[in-house]
Order: structure tokens, then C-alpha cells, then sequence
């Protein structure tokens, strides 16, 4: 899959760090994708370095009963681009659901560009046939 985004060149400068972009242990981002339907997500990253981004990813299909939990194993594809591949699920999962991984791109947040009133955000495609894009923003430490 090709992720296109049109960023401010101020977005994407070298000032604005390197990976892990601002993911942290313990952060989670909560958004929606679609596969067949729309559906919730929850990603909480377990570790974030320059080198890769491991998480855990959680999803309900409101309406119904099919939600599930697998670990996920992301790299730093280029510059803000990660791809994470799915991994093993924490329970056995609902009938007919199968795994799927995400590519996108790890948008800072308003803090860090200038005129911005955007939060952190991750933002891309499913990878998977039949699905399509995703997003999702960082829970509040409090929640």
C-alpha cells in the first residue's frame, strides 16, 4: 500500500526529531478503521525507540459482539512512516476475524509546529484487502 500525505514542509523538517516522533511506553491512541465496516481501535505502545515500535493492538465492531487484542511489531519505514505487522493474539479471536497491520504516518503534534491547533495523530492505511484507511489520537494520561 502507498501512503500519500500533504504535509507542511515544516511538518516534515529534520528539526522536528527522529523516531520514535514522540511515541512513548505506555501511550495510547484511540481511532477507527475500516474493514468490511467501521470499527473502534486502540493502540497502546509497549516500547518506542529509534529502531522499532512494539503495541498492542485492540478493536470492537460496535453493534456487535467480534472485538479482540493482538500484539503488533512496528518499523520506522521512512521518516514518520511506520509499519506495523501483526503478531500474536492475547486471546483466541472471533470467528472470521483475521489480523491485520497498519502503515501510516505519525503526524506531530500542535506543540511541536508552528500555527497548528492538531494533536498528535497516527494516520494511514489498513494492510489488508478489503479494508481502507485508519486514524487515531492519543488518549489523555488521565483517561
Amino acid at each position: 500500500a502507498t501512503i500519500v500525505a500533504l504535509l507542511p514542509a515544516s511538518t516534515v523538517s529534520a528539526g522536528l526529531g527522529s523516531p520514535p516522533f514522540g511515541l512513548a511506553a505506555g501511550q495510547t491512541f484511540v481511532g477507527h478503521y475500516t474493514c468490511a465496516s467501521k470499527a473502534w481501535l486502540f493502540l497502546t505502545v509497549e516500547t518506542a525507540t529509534a529502531e522499532a515500535v512494539e503495541a498492542v493492538f485492540h478493536f470492537v465492531y460496535p453493534g456487535s459482539t467480534q472485538h479482540g487484542a493482538f500484539t503488533m511489531h512496528g518499523t520506522w519505514v521512512s521518516g514518520r512512516i511506520l509499519k506495523l505487522v501483526p503478531g500474536d493474539w492475547l486471546r483466541p479471536p472471533p470467528e472470521k476475524v483475521v489480523p491485520i497491520g497498519l502503515a501510516g504516518l505519525v503526524m506531530p503534534a500542535a506543540d511541536d509546529v508552528p500555527g497548528s491547533a492538531d494533536p498528535q495523530r497516527i494516520k494511514g492505511e489498513v494492510l489488508h484487502m478489503g479494508c481502507g484507511e485508519f486514524e487515531a489520537i492519543p488518549l489523555p494520561p488521565s483517561v
